[in-house]
């Protein structure tokens, strides 16, 4: 309660302390600098409160954040001054996770940088069919999957009869003609059927009513739909269900990462292991049990 009314009382020197803040470099405290405030022993120096200011700011608002800041330093300083009487001595060593931290973040830097020298990121499709074939079992599919033409027309876009033969076919050049028609008219598409997609990704998209997706996968392969505005060509060349081994295609890229992963650790393994040989090698440690 003493130290808010010192804070209420105390704005011109509030104020007076901001523009000194905003109008100098700071040198190393000084044995005179002015107190801002004082709670559970430990004080708060006018160079504390140094960039906490934006530039520019109105006095008003200065003021405020300068008070908001003060006033979370007290409380902080309280709940300290709490922990202190209520924890122990060895809940309070932190020495040794502050030691352990600083060391596995400083390991954690350097298999990083050796890493970044010497990790092959070149990997081979053969690589990645090789993984695949004796992994399958692992890319069982968790959702509903399909290779689809999708295409959204305004509903008085041109030539829809030449649509409707076009979004069905798997041919080439028809479907560069395809290509053609959805950059012209289409409000969106997707017609790289050699990629697969999520079916929930196509529902998303589409005006699609079906509680059951693989019924409906079963049973439809060429679909079309029509809203108030849009009409909607939706062709499925390919699909899998859910618990069925993923194609490679659809994984090639989780696949990749696989075999990335790996090659970083042999890597930082085999770090680990030559300095330690060299260690040993060297006589560079003793062990005295």
């Amino acid at each position: 309660m003493l130290m808010g009314k010192i804070i209420k009382s105390s704005k011109f020197l509030l104020l007076a302390a901001i523009l000194m803040i905003n109008s100098c470099d700071f040198m190393p405290r000084t044995v005179d600098e002015d107190v801002v405030a004082e709670a559970m022993g430990e004080k708060l120096y006018t160079s504390d409160l140094e960039g906490i200011v934006p530039k520019g700011c109105s006095p008003s608002d200065s003021i405020n954040i300068v008070t908001r800041y003060i006033e979370n330093w007290v409380r902080q300083q309280v709940f300290l001054d709490h922990a202190k009487n209520t924890l122990s001595p060895d809940q309070m060593d932190f020495d040794k996770k502050i030691r352990d931290y600083k060391n596995s973040l400083t390991i954690f830097a350097l298999e990083n940088h050796y890493i970044r020298k010497n990790l092959d990121t070149v990997v081979e499709k053969s690589e990645i069919t090789e993984y695949y074939e004796k992994h399958k079992e692992e890319f069982k599919l968790k959702n509903n999957i399909a290779k689809i033409s999708y295409i959204k027309v305004p509903r008085n876009a041109p030539d829809q009869n030449v649509l409707r033969r076009l979004y069905r076919s798997n041919d080439p050049e028809e479907l560069e003609k395809l290509e053609d028609y959805c950059t012209q008219h289409a409000a969106s598409y997707f017609i790289n059927t050699d990629s697969w997609l999520l079916f929930d990704e196509l529902l998303r998209e589409a005006p699609i009513q079906t509680t059951n997706q693989e019924h409906f996968l079963r049973n439809n392969r060429s679909i079309e739909i029509t809203d108030e505005y849009y009409r909607y060509f939706i062709f499925i060349h390919d699909y899998k269900l859910k618990d069925s081994i993923s194609p490679i295609g659809f994984v090639a890229d989780n696949v990749k990462n696989i075999i990335l992963n790996r090659r970083k650790q042999e890597l930082i393994n085999k770090l680990r292991n030559d300095l330690y040989r060299d260690a040993v090698k060297s006589n560079k440690f003793e062990i005295y049990i």
